[in-house]
């Protein structure tokens, strides 16, 4: 008897996952961004990034501190920094142990923190969604594709939510883990544009951002994908071709800036000696 109840309360468990309403599925997967959005839950970790632009691609070590996020520079265009730009990068982050600039790198990391916020906020209510399909993630997790569109009832809550009255594509959530997975959104009409900019982005822009367990239950942004025109202030041109992925998560213990500043010294001198070995 208790074995049966067991049963048919697994089975009714798998049923109401499947009868989940789209709608539904985001919301709760935004409610786990939101809850994990401060801090990856209280652990700091330390990883790479490769921002890839038109005229020159850079790969950077970062490092997270209760002060705000460090990052020095180990590479451009492939190729290690020359001594004269070490010096520069080593000029450049020791800026930061002046309490007052490290402030101001740290407000402007919380307002983009914020206004990505407002955007991931949005996104329930902003689309309307249609599964699409379902597939089995590597790591054997559910993954949901949906199809969405915008909603004609949505009013945006801020000017960065405009952009959604014009965008349409796709979204995965792994609803294993209930999270966000893929976005891939594409503009169909030209939008009025926020984010700090008052002006105009023009049909046919792409914004994709890719999430994955990076470690042990921690989500983050692996791969992100900008490509934007547009005009700003009505005369300025807008052209965002970027596209940025992140690398080797390792969590950290709790430094201070001082602390940081040597931890990515410590690293970029390491990758130059790897650099240097491999060149033999």
């Amino acid at each position: 008897m208790i074995l049966s109840v067991v049963i048919f309360g697994l089975g009714l468990a798998a049923a109401q996952e499947q009868q989940l309403p789209p709608r539904e599925l985001v919301r709760r997967a935004v409610a786990n961004e939101i809850r994990d959005s401060d801090g990856h839950q209280g652990v700091l970790f330390t990883y790479k990034t490769k921002d890839i632009k038109p005229k020159q691609t850079v790969v950077k070590q970062i490092v997270e501190t209760p002060d705000g996020t460090l990052g020095r520079i180990l590479s451009v265009n492939g190729k290690p920094l020359t001594a004269e730009e070490n010096q520069k990068e080593d000029q450049r982050i020791n800026r930061l142990l002046d309490p007052n600039e490290m402030r101001k790198k740290r407000k402007s990391q919380q307002e983009d923190a914020e206004r990505t916020m407002k955007m991931v906020k949005a996104l329930p209510d902003a689309f309307v969604y249609q599964e699409v399909g379902t597939e089995t993630a590597p790591n054997g997790h559910k993954l949901v594709k949906l199809k969405f569109t915008p909603d004609p009832n949505f009013s945006p809550p801020s000017r960065e939510t405009l952009v959604y009255q014009g965008m349409s594509g796709e979204m995965v959530i792994d609803a294993t883990a209930m999270r966000l997975a893929k976005i891939d959104g594409t503009l169909f009409r030209d939008v009025t544009i926020g984010w700090g900019i008052l002006g105009r982005l023009d049909k046919g822009g792409q914004f994709f951002v890719e999430q994955n367990e990076v470690y042990n239950g921690h989500w983050n942004t692996t791969k992100m994908i900008l490509h934007f025109n547009g005009k700003a202030l009505i005369f300025k041109n807008i052209r965002i071709d970027e596209t940025e992925t992140t690398w080797d998560y390792k969590p950290v213990e709790k430094m201070s800036v001082q602390q940081a500043v040597n931890f990515l010294k410590s690293e970029q001198a390491h990758a130059s000696l790897s650099n240097a070995m491999a060149e033999k």
